[in-house]
């Protein structure tokens, strides 16, 4: 396949930022970029090509199936799908990244495969600032020339089970979800849910999620969950 692409669009496409490549219908690479063929642990990042998940020396092999199912799901209805991803990679080391997975058409419009790029979540965090960027929409020009983002102003503290529940509800997920990956039961996850709100005072859910936005924790990860295989489909 790399044959066919002019090898100045190969050098351009390894230089784009992010983790990032595409696979065919069946799940299987067509290419990758630098980045993510460093963090999968090949030598060079084209030894991606012809390999599907399963084939990769990284401990993301072990949700191979779930990604493979990921792709199936984006060809199908012919979506982009965002996914939070939590692994360890080739170098031992634990990552969190935003992936986007989006359909790939050739000339006809027909749907061959998918593309996928990703962003490593560090202190950076794309939720929290689209928030902040949605509330100084709605300010006014002189609330917005005083417009000041702490995100290390909060005092309130969260055991490692409210920290896990509160950052899976900031992703869009249900409780239901939320029991099934953390091993409780739904009531359980409610409890939580109340013992947040109890604490980030809140009238509601939707509340406590801008509540915590608004105190930074938006850009936290639980570092319970960096330590358990995480793909997350992500709501629009």
């Amino acid at each position: 396949m790399t044959d066919k692409i002019d090898q100045n669009l190969l050098n351009i496409f390894s230089q784009l930022p992010g983790c990032w490549g595409c696979k065919d219908n069946d799940s299987i690479f067509v290419f990758a970029n630098q980045e993510y063929g460093k963090i999968i642990g090949v030598d060079h990042h084209l030894d991606c090509i012809g390999r599907s998940d399963f084939d990769m020396p990284s401990p993301t092999a072990e949700c191979a199936e779930a990604f493979r199912v990921q792709d199936q799901q984006v060809m199908d209805s012919g979506k982009r799908m965002k996914i939070l991803d939590i692994h360890p990679y080739s170098d031992g080391n634990w990552r969190a990244h935003l992936f986007t997975k989006t359909p790939w058409k050739n000339e006809d419009n027909k749907t061959v495969g998918t593309i996928f790029s990703g962003i490593e979540l560090k202190d950076t965090a794309i939720l929290e600032v689209g928030h902040w960027i949605c509330r100084a929409a709605g300010l006014d020009p002189r609330q917005q020339a005083s417009f000041n983002l702490d995100l290390n102003q909060s005092n309130i503290i969260l055991n490692t089970r409210e920290s896990e529940v509160l950052f899976l509800l900031l992703y869009g997920k249900k409780p239901q979800y939320i029991a099934r990956v953390l091993n409780v039961s739904v009531k359980t996850v409610e409890n939580y849910v109340l013992k947040l709100r109890e604490k980030f005072h809140a009238n509601s859910k939707n509340e406590l999620i801008d509540l915590a936005l608004d105190n930074g924790f938006g850009s936290h990860i639980p570092e319970s969950m960096l330590t358990r295989q995480l793909s997350v489909i992500l709501k629009e």
